[in-house]
């Protein structure tokens, strides 16, 4: 596989986080734009994309080879949850983190970054499979990961915050895939226009939010460094080594799956703390983080599958 082209894809999102740290520096937003582009992301451009998302060309699939792709999505989901209970307790974290860092560390960069970096690797045919996980991230990041980023201080989890636009866009999408409900081209387009904005957006945000914090702030937080290791290196390679003996060496679905379990933290983690009041510094320092350092870790992992 093309080392260099998956770290050129790699630079252009740091370039564009870099741009909006610059923008945040030198004050060409106005007061709150985190918040306002936060709030556009999360309720237009990000369920355009979702919406969308079903009509990349699925065509070579049938529905057997759907169902696997969304049981083996699961099954890794489900591994995700366990490491990430493992890891509250390996790192005896405050009560008032657990949930960040269990949110950080089961839900990665799987559309803004994974879709552009399975394509290139694989190719544009392959994205059906990335779509499909997708799907099934977004219905857990918007149900119980809006409750891990909520934080601990809520008594009792509120169901109403479920009637969201991006999981209400994923159950939309998931209709419109298996029913194969073609959207008017008009439509369509706009759509996929609006979702276009969401990476680059995505990332502005977040350099705004890294470019607002004291420089020794990123590095106050000595666990953030342990959990990258996870994140970045365990993650991938514990999918890697339990998909192994379950899928064939020269099943495109396993690498997949090993190449998206070893995305950075989701970027929609800044705008979720921003939008419901979660631990945004710490998110911030765990997106940065593994969000640089995967420069390095996405092309080398993609070496040896």
């Amino acid at each position: 596989m093309n080392f260099m082209l998956v770290l050129q894809q790699m630079l252009m999102l740091l370039l564009m986080m870099f741009i909006g740290y610059v923008m945040e520096r030198k004050h060409l937003l106005g007061e709150n734009a985190n918040g306002i582009l936060s709030k556009v992301v999360l309720n237009v451009t990000l369920p355009a994309q979702i919406i969308t998302s079903f009509s990349v060309d699925g065509g070579a699939l049938d529905n057997a080879a759907l169902g696997r792709t969304f049981l083996f999505s699961a099954v890794v989901y489900a591994v995700y949850f366990a490491v990430a209970a493992v890891m509250v307790r390996l790192l005896k974290l405050p009560t008032e983190q657990r949930g960040t860092y269990q949110y950080m560390l089961i839900f990665g960069n799987v559309g803004f970054m994974g879709f552009p970096v399975i394509t290139a690797i694989f190719g544009a045919d392959k994205l059906v499979f990335a779509v499909i996980f997708n799907i099934v991230f977004n219905l857990l990041v918007f149900s119980v990961g809006l409750q891990m980023i909520a934080g601990a201080g809520q008594a009792a989890f509120d169901w109403r915050k479920l009637l969201n636009l991006p999981l209400l866009s994923s159950v939309l999408a998931l209709v419109l895939f298996f029913l194969h409900i073609p959207l008017p081209q008009v439509v369509n387009s706009a759509l996929l226009t609006l979702g276009n904005a969401t990476t680059p957006l995505a990332m502005l945000i977040l350099g705004c939010t890294i470019a607002a914090m004291p420089l020794k702030e990123l590095f106050e937080e000595w666990r953030v460094y342990l959990f990258v290791g996870v994140k970045l290196l365990v993650l991938p390679l514990l999918i890697f080594v339990l998909l192994k003996p379950l899928l064939p060496a020269d099943d495109v679905l396993g690498q997949i799956l090993v190449v998206l379990s070893a995305m950075p933290v989701a970027t929609n983690a800044t705008m979720m703390s921003v939008e419901y009041g979660g631990d945004v510094k710490l998110v911030s320092q765990g997106i940065f983080f593994t969000t640089v350092l995967s420069v390095l870790t996405i092309p080398l992992l993609v070496m040896v599958l």
